[in-house]
Protein backbone atom coordinates (compact mmCIF):
# COMPACT_ATOMS: atom_id res chain seq x y z
CA UNK A 1 0.00 0.00 0.00
CA UNK A 2 2.78 1.90 0.72
CA UNK A 3 4.35 1.97 -2.29
CA UNK A 4 1.27 2.63 -4.16
CA UNK A 5 0.88 5.70 -2.32
CA UNK A 6 4.57 7.08 -3.13
CA UNK A 7 3.82 6.35 -7.11
CA UNK A 8 0.61 8.14 -7.02
CA UNK A 9 2.42 11.35 -5.69
CA UNK A 10 5.02 10.93 -8.20
CA UNK A 11 2.36 10.66 -11.02
CA UNK A 12 0.96 13.27 -9.64
CA UNK A 13 3.89 15.65 -8.94
CA UNK A 14 4.57 14.61 -12.83
CA UNK A 15 1.44 16.17 -14.04
CA UNK A 16 1.83 19.28 -12.25
CA UNK A 17 5.26 20.10 -14.19
CA UNK A 18 3.88 18.97 -17.24
CA UNK A 19 0.37 20.65 -17.41
CA UNK A 20 1.31 24.18 -17.49
CA UNK A 21 4.15 23.48 -20.53
CA UNK A 22 1.06 21.23 -22.40
CA UNK A 23 -1.60 24.35 -21.69
CA UNK A 24 0.99 26.88 -22.94
CA UNK A 25 1.39 24.94 -26.26
CA UNK A 26 -2.12 25.29 -27.03
CA UNK A 27 -2.49 28.86 -26.42
CA UNK A 28 -3.34 29.55 -23.13
CA UNK A 29 -0.07 31.36 -22.22
CA UNK A 30 0.37 33.21 -19.09
CA UNK A 31 -2.54 34.89 -18.05
CA UNK A 32 -3.64 37.32 -15.16
CA UNK A 33 -5.10 35.77 -12.01
CA UNK A 34 -7.62 38.45 -10.36
CA UNK A 35 -7.85 41.62 -10.36
CA UNK A 36 -4.98 43.05 -11.03
CA UNK A 37 -6.06 46.34 -10.20
CA UNK A 38 -5.17 45.86 -6.76
CA UNK A 39 -1.66 44.45 -7.06
CA UNK A 40 -0.91 47.43 -10.02
CA UNK A 41 1.90 50.15 -8.60
CA UNK A 42 -0.48 53.19 -7.45
CA UNK A 43 0.23 56.03 -9.92
CA UNK A 44 1.59 59.44 -8.83
CA UNK A 45 -0.53 61.52 -10.78
CA UNK A 46 -3.62 60.94 -13.08
CA UNK A 47 -1.70 62.92 -15.94
CA UNK A 48 -1.04 60.99 -18.77
CA UNK A 49 1.27 62.44 -22.49
CA UNK A 50 -0.74 62.38 -25.14
CA UNK A 51 1.62 59.10 -26.24
CA UNK A 52 0.75 57.55 -22.92
CA UNK A 53 -2.76 58.23 -23.87
CA UNK A 54 -2.66 56.93 -27.55
CA UNK A 55 -0.57 54.00 -26.75
CA UNK A 56 -2.99 52.79 -24.48
CA UNK A 57 -6.08 53.18 -27.02
CA UNK A 58 -4.13 51.34 -29.65
CA UNK A 59 -3.13 48.69 -27.46
CA UNK A 60 -5.97 48.30 -26.15
CA UNK A 61 -7.83 48.28 -29.96
CA UNK A 62 -5.09 45.83 -31.10
CA UNK A 63 -5.77 43.19 -28.17
CA UNK A 64 -9.86 43.71 -29.32
CA UNK A 65 -8.24 43.18 -33.35
CA UNK A 66 -6.48 40.20 -32.09
CA UNK A 67 -9.44 38.39 -30.00
CA UNK A 68 -11.87 39.28 -33.19
CA UNK A 69 -9.87 37.64 -35.56
CA UNK A 70 -9.25 34.57 -33.60
CA UNK A 71 -12.86 33.97 -32.81
CA UNK A 72 -13.33 34.30 -36.77
CA UNK A 73 -10.68 31.66 -37.57
CA UNK A 74 -12.02 29.44 -34.70
CA UNK A 75 -15.52 29.54 -36.34
CA UNK A 76 -13.80 28.36 -39.47
CA UNK A 77 -11.03 25.95 -38.55
CA UNK A 78 -12.99 24.61 -34.89
CA UNK A 79 -9.27 24.09 -33.67
CA UNK A 80 -8.75 25.00 -29.91
CA UNK A 81 -5.50 27.22 -30.47
CA UNK A 82 -8.17 29.82 -31.95
CA UNK A 83 -10.25 29.80 -29.32
CA UNK A 84 -7.82 29.44 -26.11
CA UNK A 85 -5.86 32.41 -27.43
CA UNK A 86 -8.90 34.95 -28.55
CA UNK A 87 -10.07 34.16 -24.61
CA UNK A 88 -6.95 35.30 -23.65
CA UNK A 89 -6.69 38.71 -26.12
CA UNK A 90 -10.25 39.03 -24.36
CA UNK A 91 -8.18 39.28 -20.65
CA UNK A 92 -5.33 41.30 -22.24
CA UNK A 93 -8.19 43.73 -23.72
CA UNK A 94 -9.92 44.20 -20.19
CA UNK A 95 -6.23 44.92 -18.06
CA UNK A 96 -5.68 47.41 -21.04
CA UNK A 97 -8.90 49.32 -20.43
CA UNK A 98 -8.21 48.63 -16.31
CA UNK A 99 -5.78 51.04 -17.28
CA UNK A 100 -7.56 53.42 -19.64
CA UNK A 101 -10.43 53.75 -16.55
CA UNK A 102 -7.56 54.30 -13.93
CA UNK A 103 -6.33 57.08 -16.01
CA UNK A 104 -10.30 58.28 -16.97
CA UNK A 105 -9.52 58.08 -20.62
CA UNK A 106 -12.67 57.50 -22.87
CA UNK A 107 -12.15 54.54 -24.88
CA UNK A 108 -16.06 54.28 -26.13
CA UNK A 109 -14.25 54.71 -29.66
CA UNK A 110 -12.65 51.40 -29.38
CA UNK A 111 -14.18 49.17 -32.37
CA UNK A 112 -14.42 45.41 -33.40
CA UNK A 113 -14.96 42.96 -36.14
CA UNK A 114 -18.13 43.33 -37.04
CA UNK A 115 -18.69 47.32 -36.50
CA UNK A 116 -15.05 48.39 -37.71
CA UNK A 117 -12.09 49.83 -35.64
CA UNK A 118 -11.13 53.11 -35.00
CA UNK A 119 -7.77 53.50 -35.70
CA UNK A 120 -7.10 53.33 -39.59
CA UNK A 121 -3.99 51.15 -38.98
CA UNK A 122 -6.01 48.32 -37.31
CA UNK A 123 -8.66 48.67 -39.41
CA UNK A 124 -6.12 47.97 -42.48
CA UNK A 125 -4.64 45.06 -40.52
CA UNK A 126 -7.55 43.56 -39.70
CA UNK A 127 -8.67 43.43 -42.94
CA UNK A 128 -5.29 42.53 -44.58
CA UNK A 129 -4.74 39.50 -41.97
CA UNK A 130 -8.83 38.74 -42.24
CA UNK A 131 -8.50 38.46 -46.20
CA UNK A 132 -5.28 36.12 -45.45
CA UNK A 133 -6.82 33.71 -42.47
CA UNK A 134 -9.54 32.83 -44.49
CA UNK A 135 -7.25 30.91 -47.02
CA UNK A 136 -6.55 28.00 -45.45
CA UNK A 137 -5.55 26.87 -41.76
CA UNK A 138 -2.29 27.26 -42.52
CA UNK A 139 -2.88 30.85 -43.62
CA UNK A 140 -4.16 31.44 -40.74
CA UNK A 141 -1.81 30.41 -38.23
CA UNK A 142 0.97 32.50 -40.30
CA UNK A 143 -1.97 35.40 -39.85
CA UNK A 144 -2.16 34.73 -35.97
CA UNK A 145 2.09 35.03 -35.95
CA UNK A 146 1.55 38.47 -37.88
CA UNK A 147 -0.77 39.62 -35.43
CA UNK A 148 1.94 38.12 -32.02
CA UNK A 149 4.82 39.73 -33.87
CA UNK A 150 2.78 42.91 -34.80
CA UNK A 151 2.02 42.93 -30.78
CA UNK A 152 5.13 42.70 -29.39
CA UNK A 153 6.56 45.17 -31.19
CA UNK A 154 3.71 47.69 -30.79
CA UNK A 155 4.52 46.68 -26.76
CA UNK A 156 8.13 47.04 -26.94
CA UNK A 157 7.06 50.73 -28.17
CA UNK A 158 4.56 51.78 -25.89
CA UNK A 159 7.10 50.72 -23.12
CA UNK A 160 9.72 52.80 -24.06
CA UNK A 161 7.09 55.84 -24.47
CA UNK A 162 6.36 55.54 -20.55
CA UNK A 163 8.33 55.56 -16.76
CA UNK A 164 4.57 54.78 -15.43
CA UNK A 165 5.30 51.42 -13.19
CA UNK A 166 1.40 50.47 -13.43
CA UNK A 167 1.39 50.74 -17.19
CA UNK A 168 4.98 49.03 -17.67
CA UNK A 169 3.75 46.14 -15.44
CA UNK A 170 0.50 45.36 -17.47
CA UNK A 171 2.34 45.72 -20.79
CA UNK A 172 4.88 43.87 -19.78
CA UNK A 173 2.20 41.06 -19.08
CA UNK A 174 0.47 41.14 -22.16
CA UNK A 175 4.02 41.18 -24.11
CA UNK A 176 5.15 37.76 -22.19
CA UNK A 177 1.24 36.57 -23.05
CA UNK A 178 2.04 37.67 -26.68
CA UNK A 179 5.62 35.79 -26.78
CA UNK A 180 3.35 32.63 -25.41
CA UNK A 181 0.85 32.95 -28.74
CA UNK A 182 3.58 33.29 -30.33
CA UNK A 183 5.49 30.60 -29.62
CA UNK A 184 2.06 28.40 -30.05
CA UNK A 185 1.19 29.54 -33.50
CA UNK A 186 4.40 28.64 -34.24
CA UNK A 187 4.69 25.28 -32.90
CA UNK A 188 1.47 24.77 -34.75
CA UNK A 189 2.96 25.49 -38.15
CA UNK A 190 6.20 22.88 -37.27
Amino acid sequence: MKNSTIILILILTTLLLILPVSVASQGYGNRFQGNQNSVLPEPEDLNLSDTERSDLLFMREEEQMAHDLYMVWYEMYAIPIFRNIGEAETIHASEVQLLLDRYQVPSDMIGNYSSGYNNPDIQALADALAEQGAQSLTDALKAGVAIEEKDIADLDKAIANTTRPDIIQVYTNLRNGSENHLSAFTCQLS
